[in-house]
């Protein structure tokens, strides 16, 4: 396998233990789900750091609390449940998982421990709000059905992908065109060496985020991919590269936002997007978490978040639900309250808000374009990332700003 030249990076800040479940009803939280609103949301579990980041503070807020009741699902199928049913039931090897208070569970952390679970009776909720983590266009067949009227998909935050290693792999990188070699071809026949071993190269179904935004970086549609059988969850699948026995040949997919949970487990190999002239980490240097490359362009494989939820009905975009309206704008940045900032849940659990991005893709695996965001906040980004600085001036308003504007804290040029 030939040397390849690097520049770039990635990262790791949440760790994912265990914590008491509880076996509650979910109507029948306590506190009482009548005294605090919830919100239902079915979304991809990359978006699960973020989800539990954003509900802990929205559980403690002085202001208005609200409790997030939520269920990491395939990007597909929860398209396709939004599309349809629009329900919150009971599905067997996935549960229903919610943000406690502090009365139910004092000792409970958004990055160290698992959310508790709980049942759904006779009755489904009916899901408020649904968050693919990458196109929901590029769900292979049997198509979606078609989006109802009264139904809003919104690109969100950015999710990067890629492949993992084990950690004393002798590899640093990999190139589109292994990837296409490696998953491609089925036991033996491959000519990426050493990932030519079929049950040692793990991916997600076909659904999932994983599986459709890698697929399209290498030029493959995800049931063409050859692997072991499919995992079903993230944490699953970068558990069985960390225990491979042949530690040359495992390699896998993973989204960065669960690699960056806790770095130690395996290792990210640098990506070589077709045409491109060296591979790149998602961050700047292997060590940094500032998803500057994923941000400039220079790593490739990743998709926007596309949040869905009934809109106004007004021929507008705006969500219909309070409630959905305040995780949104929280979420993307377009509000702060006193004690719950959407944008930092974004940002320290490996995502990258549109506000801090610099290109765009019209769908998975699409060329990239350049993007000038009407609010950007790449300087707050800069700052707010694990060990992160920013040489941009801080600011309380446009004063020291030189005609530019001051948002999140610092000057921006716009």
């Amino acid at each position: 396998m030939r040397t390849i030249l690097m520049a770039g990076v990635i990262a790791g800040t949440v760790l994912l233990a265990s914590s008491t479940a509880h076996a509650a009803d979910c109507d029948q939280l306590n506190p009482p789900a009548a005294a605090v609103p919830v919100i239902y949301i079915e979304s991809g579990d990359t978006q699960e750091p973020m989800l539990k980041h954003l509900g802990a503070q929205l559980m403690k807020t002085a202001g208005d609390k609200l409790r997030i009741v939520y269920r990491n699902r395939p990007t597909c199928e929860l398209a396709q449940n939004f599309y349809s049913t629009r329900t919150l039931a009971t599905i067997g090897n996935r549960p229903i998982a919610y943000i406690p208070s502090e009365l139910e569970d004092p000792t409970w952390d958004p990055k160290t421990s698992v959310s508790p679970t709980c049942t759904v009776g006779a009755n489904p909720f009916p899901i408020d709000l649904a968050i693919g983590a990458a196109f929901i266009s590029s769900c292979p067949a049997p198509p979606l059905p078609a989006k109802p009227a009264d139904v809003t998909v919104l690109d969100g935050p950015v999710q990067a992908y890629g492949f993992i290693a084990h950690n004393n792999s002798s590899h640093v990188a990999i190139t589109a065109e292994e990837g296409y070699l490696a998953y491609g071809f089925v036991d033996g026949t491959g000519e990426a060496a050493p990932w030519i071993v079929q049950n040692l190269r793990f991916r997600r179904g076909d659904t999932a985020s994983t599986t459709l935004c890698t697929a399209a970086a290498i030029g493959l549609k995800p049931g063409q991919m050859k692997s072991a059988p499919a995992s079903t969850t993230s944490l699953i699948l970068r558990d069985a590269i960390a225990a491979a026995v042949d530690q040359q040949a495992a390699i896998g997919t993973l989204g960065v936002d669960i690699y960056d949970t806790d770095r130690s487990k395996v290792k990210w190999l640098a990506f070589k997007a077709f045409g491109q002239r060296y591979a790149y980490y998602p961050d700047s240097t292997k060590d940094s978490y500032d998803k500057k490359n994923v941000r400039d362009g220079h790593y490739v494989p990743w998709s926007p978040a596309q949040y869905i939820y009934l809109n106004d009905g007004v021929g507008g975009t705006q969500p219909k639900d309070p409630k959905v309206k305040r995780v949104v704008d929280l979420l993307f940045g377009n509000t702060k309250e006193a004690d719950v900032n959407g944008l930092d849940s974004v940002i320290r659990n490996g995502l990258v808000p549109q506000c801090a991005m610099k290109v765009t893709r019209a769908s998975e695996g699409a060329d990239l374009s350049l993007y000038d965001s009407p609010a950007p906040c790449g300087c707050y980004m800069d700052q707010t990332v694990t060990g992160g600085t920013t040489t941009c001036t801080a600011c309380t308003d446009d004063a020291p700003c030189g005609g530019g504007k001051c948002r999140f804290g610092y000057c921006e040029v716009k």
